[in-house]
């Protein structure tokens, strides 16, 4: 991180070929912006694609709540890590909801066109289990108070190994809500609600590929944001 003469502080880019840059110099402006002006969010949402591509405003603009997305399409729980204070903790916001970890999971596939093995189921889930871990104790270091929030189901069957992608989705939200339950915080269950009873299958359209939800998906993930929040007198 850099700290600037403008009082807020900048992710330096972290030259590898990484998602996280993608969005840089936007949040950096943002982020600046922010902070400048002493403007604190209601709800900062931080993730991956599903989070970037959620139209916040559709589905919570009613409220009156000043909601922040730092989302970024192809994030990792590595680099969400690095960018955790950046791009969450200086903003103050009253609630960090945190969905991160599909992507991880790509490493169970390998890379055929760079000659990439597959990485060892259990290592992928160790490493996104260490940085996830990471990421919520800074939080409580910072007095953030964090919301975690289940993984997506899939349905992608061009996948070279879609089971051990299922597999790692069910082990990390099983995890996810132990967490929760052991730091006192908040777990908000999308997944549950987004299955065939029963399955691993999503529901019926739903998705826009396979995984990454379209409006109606994203109607329902808002759905069970606000009814869980509600149950913690928390309104979306």
């Amino acid at each position: 991180m850099i700290s600037t003469d403008e009082g807020y502080m900048r992710l330096e880019y972290f030259s590898e070929n990484v998602a996280a840059d993608k969005k840089r110099k936007e949040f950096d402006i943002k982020n600046h912006a922010l902070c400048y002006t002493n403007q604190k969010p209601d709800f900062l949402f931080i993730g991956d694609s599903i989070t970037e591509y959620w139209e916040l405003n559709a589905y919570f603009g009613s409220g009156n709540h000043f909601l922040v997305n730092r989302g970024i399409a192809g994030d990792t729980t590595k680099y969400l890590k690095k960018r955790f204070y950046t791009d969450a903790v200086q903003l103050r916001p009253r609630y960090c909801i945190l969905g991160i970890g599909i992507n991880d999971s790509i490493e169970l596939e390998g890379d055929y066109w760079k000659r990439l093995e597959p990485t060892p189921y259990n290592q992928v889930v160790a490493t996104a289990k260490l940085h996830i871990t990471e990421i919520v104790q800074q939080a409580k270091e910072e007095n953030i108070c964090l919301i975690l929030t289940s993984l997506l189901p899939i349905h992608i069957p061009i996948l070279m190994d879609e089971r051990s992608r299922k597999n790692y989705i069910k082990e990390l939200n099983e995890w996810l809500a132990e967490v929760a339950k052991k730091n006192n915080l908040i777990f908000v269950n999308y997944y549950a609600t987004m299955v065939f009873p029963g399955t691993d299958k999503p529901l019926d359209k739903i998705t826009y590929d396979g995984l990454h939800p379209n409006a109606k998906g994203y109607q329902i993930m808002a759905t069970v944001l606000r009814n869980t929040l509600k149950k913690y007198e928390i309104l979306i």
